[in-house]
């Protein structure tokens, strides 16, 4: 990032005229974190972070040196609610909360902004899912067939190791070559050794062996120090955790006819549970999903068959 436009980042930061509440989308543009106009997604990710510069405007904490202590001073943004009427903040806002800033610090830090992302370790509250509705399997294969079309494989590989075989973002983050075998055509996730389904191992093939004309969409110019052993990583350009989801929402964030396009990888990992025809017994079809205990992946699955799911939209008529 060019020196002027860290300058420029900085005094956004510390400008004690700009109320804090207008603040995160000036950086936001600054940093690239949104698009014009802005989207539902846009508009929510904003919204989500305003609650920080309140805090920080009040506290007259500098965000981009954050204190020791940060994560017990996050405790009142997290939870703070922001609408008349509400007592408490559900873990779902919580947890999209810390997100939105582990998001802004990943930017923050790729561009030599500041030297690490506080948030990345924060813990995360358990998920409140039971009103949450799963994409439908027609906009998914709407979605897929439109990752399929793209040169570069990277976000068409994400989205099939989460909805073919059931990988948690952090399983996608952690994932090596060294785990995959494509001639035996397995994958190994510890102690669990899955079966890649044909398109599965096409795209990890076209992953393994890049068009050097194709640039990884993954990586991110950074400065301030590289996450170490990264090299043998299946995707290397992923620093963080957060960073799969991140990925993988701008890269389905298109979703032209889908009821809410961009997909989070909780959601479509449960969708997947939801769409899976497997064969064999269920130990096998557990092990498909990463599962090492049958009964854990007979519940996970019936659960996710139950959930609710939001039907598709018609495209939008543009004038």
């Amino acid at each position: 990032m060019p020196e002027d436009q860290q300058e420029a980042v900085h005094k956004l930061f510390h400008d004690p005229h700009l109320p804090p509440g207008d603040k995160p989308l000036l950086i936001a543009r600054h940093l690239g974190l949104v698009s014009t106009p802005l989207t539902k997604q846009d508009i929510a990710f904003l919204s989500n972070l305003r609650p920080f510069f309140e805090h920080a405007a009040e506290t007259s904490t500098d965000l981009l040196s954050p204190p020791d202590d940060f994560h017990q001073w996050l405790a009142v943004p997290l939870t703070t609610p922001r609408k008349e009427g509400v007592a408490k903040v559900g873990n779902n806002t919580i947890n999209a909360r810390a997100t939105a800033l582990s998001r802004l610090y990943a930017a923050l830090r790729q561009r030599g902004l500041v030297k690490y992302n506080p948030v990345h370790d924060l813990p995360r509250r358990k998920p409140e899912q039971s009103d949450a509705k799963l994409p439908s399997t027609g906009e998914l294969h709407v979605l897929l067939e439109e990752l399929g079309r793209k040169r570069e494989p990277h976000a068409l590989a994400l989205f099939l190791l989460i909805y073919r075989l059931g990988f948690t973002a952090q399983a996608v983050f952690e994932l090596r070559w060294d785990a995959v075998d494509l001639e035996a055509n397995t994958v190994r996730r510890g102690e669990v050794v899955s079966h890649l389904p044909a398109d599965v191992r096409g795209v990890l093939l076209r992953l393994r062996t890049p068009d050097p004309l194709l640039v990884d969409p993954t990586v991110r110019p950074r400065r301030g120090g590289e996450t170490p052993n990264r090299q043998n990583a299946v995707f290397p350009g992923l620093h963080e955790v957060d960073e799969v989801r991140e990925f993988l929402w701008q890269a389905t964030g298109f979703g032209k006819g889908t009821a809410g396009g961009a997909v989070v990888p909780s959601r479509l990992r449960l969708a997947g549970l939801r769409d899976a025809e497997l064969g064999g017994d269920l130990t096998e079809q557990a092990r498909q999903f990463g599962y090492r205990d049958v009964v854990a992946f007979h519940k996970a699955r019936e659960s996710a068959r139950a959930r609710p799911t939001r039907l598709p939209t018609s495209p939008e008529v543009t004038t």
